[in-house]
């Protein structure tokens, strides 16, 4: 390489490193409303968010819903003060859950190694990728594939693990369908690891089920987590007549698209897009996923997320219950018990729609609706508030093992009750 390449090279690598987002003094409130009329100021809060008036001063991690339900709300330095004042005017208590987000992203970015894989560290969207062709070439029952690409062209992978045989369902787990939860694709990664190590309660699980595990849906946004901005949600395509970019992958699914809990405004966190699948990176996992046979092919579907520690499952566009709703339930409870036991962390089963907030055009409803997979969930894992989506790697570990103990669980049940 020339001296001249390698130092454009080494300019463009300082530039990039230079702008990144940064969220020096930035703090992440909680509000637990308590009447209604409290959730009505909180959506208003939301609302004027959208419509650009505080312009990247304020974010909700958690979105207001119903009594009891937390609210989180990161809020930058310039704006704490304006925004604790007029809550409280309105008589509504904060807390603080996150003092300095930067600190946290800091602290983070301390232990990352964005050249090796480690199952207990955060991996880059490269590292994720090399990995799913090495585990391929060293274990006979891995196959490596692709559902497809996104925007910016990069290959959306996946692992089979299968030991053959006919007439097996197939068992669909992704992470990182929300580039900033990055605790999803690791904890998708290790129940990847654990089938394809074997032992003897893998294998059982092998008997029954071929196994599709997709690390990263949204590609193009985990990858800018790394680059530019760690908070980023969202895909990474344009919007034509707007600076802002991408839609929230997780609105623009046809289940109740447009509905209640997504947003027609671009700079919104959650944007539904222009139509249901415009997003490439959404059209493949419903092309793939039909690829299996849907309902027919696939007994299980899995869409992990972070954070508040809940297993959820349809609907989120309606509080209208499914008619599998109460089977749904008790394949949740199992889960849940099962995950419990291995590290004493508790989560809450329940549809989406009353256990966290209503969500119109998410997977886990389509899955189900759509696709007629009748055991669609959509877990949020750890953890409850204390670091949000900036969970340290230190949990990651424990995140798998718990999350193991859950998946035997519910395929246990799944088998049993299809």
């Amino acid at each position: 390489m020339s001296t001249g390449r390698w130092l454009q090279l080494l300019f463009c690598a300082t530039l990039c490193l230079a702008e990144k987002v940064q969220y020096d003094g930035y703090q992440v409130l909680r509000v637990i409303p308590k009447i209604h009329h409290e959730i009505s100021i909180l959506g208003n809060l939301m609302s004027n968010l959208e419509s650009s008036k505080f312009d990247g001063q304020l974010s909700f991690w958690r979105e207001p819903s119903n009594v009891t339900k937390p609210v989180d709300i990161m809020i930058s330095p310039s704006y704490v003060k304006k925004i604790t004042t007029y809550l409280a005017h309105k008589g509504i208590h904060t807390k603080v859950m996150i003092k300095n987000v930067q600190e946290l992203i800091d602290e983070e970015q301390k232990g990352l190694n964005s050249s090796t894989f480690d199952y207990n560290a955060y991996n880059t969207y490269e590292t994720i990728q090399e990995w799913i062709t090495d585990t391929a070439e060293k274990y006979d029952t891995a196959t490596e594939g692709s559902i497809g690409t996104s925007y910016e062209e990069r290959n959306i992978g996946y692992i089979k693990i299968s030991t053959g045989g006919t007439n097996k369902k197939a068992v669909v787990i992704h992470g990182g369908i929300h580039a900033r939860e990055w605790i999803s694709p690791a904890t998708v990664l290790y129940l990847a690891k654990y089938l394809v190590e074997g032992g003897a309660e893998a294998t059982d699980l092998l008997k029954k089920f071929d196994f599709y595990v997709i690390p990263v849906l949204n590609v193009d946004g985990y990858a800018y987590t790394w680059t530019r901005n760690r908070l980023w949600r969202k895909t990474r395509k344009p919007n034509e007549g707007s600076p802002c970019m991408g839609t929230d992958p997780n609105r623009n699914f046809a289940t109740g698209w447009g509905g209640i809990g997504s947003s027609n405004e671009p700079c919104s966190d959650i944007y539904h897009g222009t139509k249901a699948f415009s997003e490439p990176e959404v059209a493949a996992i419903r092309d793939f996923v039909s690829s299996l046979g849907g309902g027919d092919g696939v007994a299980l579907y899995i869409d992990y997320h972070s954070y508040s520690q809940l297993w959820l499952m349809p609907y989120g566009y309606t509080n209208e219950k499914p008619a599998d709703y109460d089977t749904q339930l008790d394949g949740g409870k199992a889960a849940c018990d099962a995950l419990e036991k291995v590290h004493e962390t508790q989560y809450v089963y329940g549809n989406i729609y009353d256990t966290i907030y209503p969500a119109s055009g998410g997977s886990c409803d389509y899955m189900y609706a759509e696709q007629k997979v009748q055991f669609s969930y959509s877990p949020e894992g750890r953890d409850k508030g204390r670091y949000g989506f900036l969970l340290p790697a230190k949990y990651i570990q424990p995140s798998g093992e718990e999350n193991w103990a859950a998946l035997k669980a519910i395929c246990d049940f799944v088998d049993t009750n299809i």
